[in-house]
């Protein structure tokens, strides 16, 4: 059985968050007039060093995931709270959010603002990802588009999307963070330099001092970071890489990958591949050639992030670099799950990258839909 590590502080924090309930103004601020009781204090300005994904609640709402369905809520946050983490990614569909006339639907905003007071309420940060843009979707098949990266008018629209969110959200505090665009796929990595800065800059119209998270190419593969180009007059750009690797590994019998997944032994790590011999894989993620006979933190984790850090110390000293997405496929087994997300947890903090978990109760949980923690949780927050 895995229990979350408590200490005294934790322990504290967990019964301020779960006992009482501050009451909060039209902007979510608690109310410390007489009678309120006080609310969960807040140790020093909000960090980003170890967040969670609300995933499949506020963008890929396919079949039974309804959009901002009340499966999350304020508990779910001092849940997330009382873990440890201290800030939360929202993954949002702007195609959803605008109408057609490029205005905010305001019923779809709505559930993200009350997010918001509970995010406040808790001491966390918030990072506002676009998951996806009109012209963007980083799906394979017939979904897939990258049109937004060479056609100028599809790139307009996206910067008066950006414009329209920045502008909405420009009070608020330093709690809050914007993520330019979710897993881009240009063909060159070039055409995404055009795009971030074009977002940089409507962002900045309003905005001119939040943090703002810049991709790197191809599903923020770590390897495109080295032609990721960011703005020297601007401190506040910050990057943002994913991290699923080996890919045998974390996505083991998913069927998105591997369509007959009943077919796949499993998977461990670290340990010894199995014959994966007529395994049916994915056309856009085919099983590696030649195989891997073993997989292991020193040759499939640890080199990666060592080239990221280079990368980091040679072109961008001093910026803050999140690791926005890492996760494991719920089919692989409960301790091999464990070491991986405790070795890719251990190699950012060796280098002072920030993580941010994918996801929260999904197929990659770091907490069961029943309310229990998955073992994701365990290699996150413990030893």
């Amino acid at each position: 059985m895995i229990l979350p590590f408590v200490s005294l502080r934790r322990l504290l924090f967990g019964f301020s968050v779960l006992s009482f309930w501050p009451i909060a103004d039209a902007n979510g601020r608690a109310d410390t007039a007489a009678g309120a009781p006080p609310q969960p204090a807040k140790a020093g300005p909000h960090t980003f060093k170890r967040g969670v994904n609300i995933d499949n609640w506020l963008s890929q709402n396919e079949g039974a995931m309804t959009y901002a369905a009340p499966w999350f809520t304020e508990q779910d946050v001092a849940w997330i709270a009382a873990q440890g983490f201290d800030h939360i990614r929202f993954p949002i569909d702007s195609r959803i959010w605008l109408k057609a006339d490029g205005t905010l639907d305001e019923a779809k905003v709505a559930p993200f603002d009350e997010a918001l007071v509970w995010v406040r309420k808790y001491g966390l940060g918030a990072i506002l990802d676009v998951h996806f843009l009109h012209g963007a979707d980083f799906n394979s098949g017939a979904r897939s588009d990258t049109r937004v990266f060479t056609d100028p008018v599809l790139m307009e629209q996206a910067a008066n999307t950006w414009r329209t969110l920045a502008t909405r959200y420009a009070k608020e505090d330093d709690y809050l963070r914007f993520e330019v665009l979710n897993e881009p796929k240009a063909e060159k990595n070039s055409e995404l330099n055009v795009f971030n800065f074009r977002m940089l800059a409507a962002i900045r119209e309003s905005n001119p001092t939040r943090m703002v998270y810049f991709p790197c190419n191809k599903w923020n593969t770590i390897p495109n970071v080295v032609d990721l180009e960011l703005p020297a007059n601007d401190p506040n750009v910050a990057v943002t890489v994913h991290f699923y690797e080996p890919l045998l590994f974390t996505h083991q019998k998913a069927p998105w990958i591997y369509p007959v997944p009943d077919k796949m032994p499993e998977v461990p790590f670290p340990g010894k591949v199995p014959d994966l011999t007529g395994v049916p894989a994915s056309s856009e993620h085919p099983l590696p050639k030649p195989l891997p006979t073993t997989l292991s933190v020193e040759k499939d984790i640890d080199p990666m992030f060592a080239r990221l850090a280079e990368w980091v110390r040679t072109k961008a000293p001093g910026r803050e670099v999140l690791l926005g997405e890492f996760g494991v496929f719920n089919r692989a087994d409960a301790q091999s799950t464990i070491n991986w997300a405790r070795a890719v947890r251990k190699v950012c903090e060796r280098y002072g990258f920030g993580w941010t978990v994918w996801g929260y109760k999904s197929e990659f949980p770091v907490r069961h839909k029943d309310g229990s923690p998955a073992p994701m949780l365990e290699g996150l927050m413990h030893d």
